[in-house]
């Protein structure tokens, strides 16, 4: 508990937002399934397309 409370102060002191921390076992989580995703940003720029 000391462990996830220091956890918890040290994110919200850089982050300042809260979030909650559970402290478990190494390799009790199960590894994923499926592909990676990915996610690509396509975005244009406006200020390149603006005639100045």
């Amino acid at each position: 508990e000391d462990l996830e409370r220091k956890a918890e102060n040290e994110i919200y002191s850089i982050l300042n937002l809260h979030v909650p921390v559970k402290a478990i076992e190494p390799k009790t989580i199960p590894r994923s399934t499926g592909k990676a995703k990915r996610v690509i940003e396509r975005k244009i720029d406006t200020c390149k397309r603006k005639k100045i």
